[in-house]
């Protein structure tokens, strides 16, 4: 009933991509890339609240894995466990150059990516007020945002409620209780 609850709050509030960071977002555990499991050894350490937004959202949303993780093989046949039905895309190992691109581009260029690819399969391309990022470093969060995107930063399971009611007219940083001493206006 959350999840379906939380679906519909993105749906309502626009939102046709749903961007999900892997490691300690999707997963419990950070895989630093080089992670020498099967998927299905890989599946067992992912939040069983993220299994279930995406089994639910991906039957109303496109969504996509948005990671620097260099294994986007072993995180797409992981996907697969989750959606077997629908194509999960997976955008990894996008080099910044600098510091500063990460800061200031964060997972961009993996959601301009996605986009592109959406807009051959669908003939129309989405905005960037359509997607929602979710990711535990806030940089990359605070980029979507700056670019027009929603963004939601996350530091466990239980910040999923910040999707239990109605996304904002604009683009936000959505926080959830477990941030109280954060703060931004985009």
């Amino acid at each position: 009933m959350v999840v379906s609850k939380r679906v519909q709050a993105l749906l309502e509030g626009g939102i046709k991509l749903l961007a999900l960071d892997f490691d300690l977002t999707i997963c419990s555990a950070h895989t630093h890339g080089r992670y020498l499991g099967s998927p299905e050894d890989l599946h067992m350490l992912l939040y069983p609240e993220m299994i279930a937004l995406i089994e639910g959202a991906s039957r109303e949303i496109n969504v996509a894995v948005t990671t620097f993780s260099p294994q986007t093989q072993l995180i797409s046949s992981t996907m697969k466990i989750i959606s077997p039905e629908k194509d999960i895309l997976v955008r990894g190992n996008f080099k910044c150059e600098t510091v500063e691109d990460i800061l200031n581009e964060g997972k961009q260029t993996h959601i301009h990516s996605v986009l592109d690819e959406l807009s051959k399969k669908n003939g129309h391309r989405l905005k960037l007020n359509q997607v929602i990022l979710i990711d535990d470093q806030f940089d990359n969060v605070r980029a979507a945002v700056a670019n027009g995107s929603y963004g939601l930063f996350f530091q466990g399971p239980s910040c999923l409620s910040a999707l239990d009611k109605p996304l904002p007219s604009k683009n936000s940083l959505l926080l959830c209780k477990c941030h109280p001493g954060i703060s931004m206006k985009y």
